[in-house]
């Protein structure tokens, strides 16, 4: 029972990273209309939570910590003070640790090598944070944050729709801004499938600022082995949410990997992935 669970919880960490992917007005790309300095977004140095992952009504407890556009790391602890899984990330890699079978596996982000289409640029920490912590991004830039005029913007009533759509690049995405200009979903979408995420709950923290206390994310991959014009689809829901939120903690990043365990390939790690087309 635990393995099976643990089995499907590698699922959703992967998928959550790789896929790990009225009236109206438009503009051209030049940001008119709504003004960077109407957003509100989070400053920090380090962010920590106590979260929740939950998928088919299940749900496991996850603890956050990242240093902002250094490292990410995710404990999974489904029983409390029992970690099963861990997950770290540097924008060259990230590594996967399975506790329940001691084993581990890097994923190389810096060649490329280990995953197919430009999903690297997904699980670069940068993107990673941002989609964490409210915030626009752009796949194909570095790690600074996206600013309004990286975007085509349409008004729909009080809302905003972000577009950004590069003809060098084989990723869409779009963002969604409420009235308030804070970014309420966002996606990211290609010929092999899309993730898209919403932003929910959203409470003020300690310094009044709004912000989600809840990420839907629903992740789809395209499959063309029947042929082009006959694609088949999986999809996967789930949702994170966040506990206890702490800023500028002075928390340590160190190895995640423990000692003596056994190196397996990314495509081990994957084959976890229990997923019905």
């Amino acid at each position: 029972m635990l393995s099976r669970r643990n089995n499907i919880l590698w699922g959703w960490i992967f998928l959550a990273f790789i896929a790990l992917f009225s009236s109206c007005k438009t503009t051209k790309r030049n940001g008119s209309g709504v003004k960077q300095e109407q957003m509100s977004a989070l400053s920090y140095e380090t962010f920590g939570a106590k979260t929740s992952i939950t998928m088919g009504g299940v749900s496991v407890g996850a603890t956050l910590r990242m240093k902002k556009d250094s490292c990410l790391f995710l404990s999974v602890q489904p029983f409390a003070g029992v970690e099963v899984a861990r997950l770290f990330a540097t924008n060259k890699e990230v590594v996967l640790v399975d506790r329940f079978n001691k084993r581990y596996a890097i994923v190389d982000l810096a060649s490329g090598k280990d995953l197919k289409g430009g999903y690297e640029k997904i699980l670069k920490v940068g993107k990673l944070q941002a989609l964490l912590t409210n915030r626009l991004f752009l796949l194909n830039e570095g790690d600074s944050d996206a600013t309004i005029k990286d975007f085509s913007s349409t008004q729909i009533a009080n809302s905003w729709l972000l577009q950004y759509a590069d003809p060098k690049s084989r990723f869409n995405q779009e963002f969604t801004l409420d009235e308030s200009h804070r970014v309420k979903s966002g996606q990211v979408s290609s010929a092999d499938g899309s993730v898209r995420w919403d932003y929910a709950q959203v409470e003020p923290l300690e310094d009044g600022l709004d912000f989600p206390r809840e990420i839907k994310m629903v992740v789809t991959q395209s499959s063309y082995e029947g042929g082009y014009h006959s694609p088949k689809s999986a999809t996967m829901e789930f949702s994170i949410n966040y506990k206890k939120i702490e800023l500028n903690k002075d928390y340590s990043f160190s190895n995640p990997i423990p000692k003596g365990y056994e190196k397996v390939t990314a495509q081990e790690i994957l084959s976890l992935l229990n997923i019905k087309r």
